[in-house]
């Protein structure tokens, strides 16, 4: 096949590389559909790592990204959470905690918190009706005045 050409499927014609149809029979080529590459989130994913270490170094950087792409799957490529969370407590070197039961219930906790909105319960108090008694009590000017009341 000469390069810059293409063959048509029915008539096994060459025909221009962007031509849609074919020019002796007029069938119609298929486009190529290209598959969309999915999100890696690199950068995302290398920060998490930072954060997690406190800004420590890895000792074993592979496994770490592979256990980062493992939790941004598991929370949905969710940035604006992965983002935030901090660490339990500080882990030495790497961040395998997390793929045990309890690092996974920490991060599920995590996320709860991070999701929770409260009720807006608004009380409304009217300020304009007095509410109680007044009272009225004489103040001690003076010491010596203080000292005779007794």
């Amino acid at each position: 096949m000469p390069r810059g050409k293409k063959q048509c499927p029915n008539c096994n014609s060459l025909q221009a590389v962007r031509a849609l149809c074919c020019s002796e029979c007029s069938t119609e080529f298929k486009k190529k559909t290209t598959l969309k590459k999915e999100v890696s989130f690199f950068k995302e994913r290398k920060e998490f790592i930072k954060r997690m270490l406190n800004d420590g170094k890895s000792s074993n950087y592979k496994l770490d990204m592979m256990t980062a792409t493992k939790i941004f799957k598991s929370f949905n490529n969710d940035i604006d959470f992965l983002s935030k969370v901090k660490p339990p407590f500080n882990l030495n070197g790497s961040i395998k905690y997390f793929l045990t039961k309890e690092g996974q219930d920490y991060l599920r906790k995590k996320k709860l918190e991070f999701e929770y909105k409260p009720k807006n319960s608004e009380k409304i108090v009217d300020h304009s009706e007095k509410v109680g008694d007044d009272v009225m009590t004489s103040r001690k000017r003076t010491l010596r005045d203080f000292l005779n009341d007794e």
